[in-house]
């Protein structure tokens, strides 16, 4: 979805800067915080989502910030 609303530029908004691929790794390390919690709560069977969530969206940010346009 966010690929859809910042990157693809469909519809009639041009795709967004890289930088703001800053946010969406700070994102990453909240729902990375967010694993970790419910690893140390008790709740693992939450982790692998919160954990697949991070590791997707820090990847994209990654890529999104190290190549170019």
């Amino acid at each position: 979805m966010l690929w859809l609303c910042l990157d693809a530029g469909l519809g009639d908004t041009p795709p967004a800067p890289a930088v703001m691929s800053v946010g969406l790794g700070v994102l990453a390390l909240l729902f990375g915080a967010g694993a970790w919690a419910m690893r140390v709560g008790g709740r693992a069977a939450r982790v692998p989502l919160l954990a697949g969530i991070a590791l997707g969206s820090g990847a994209y940010a990654l890529v999104r910030l190290t190549l170019p346009g």
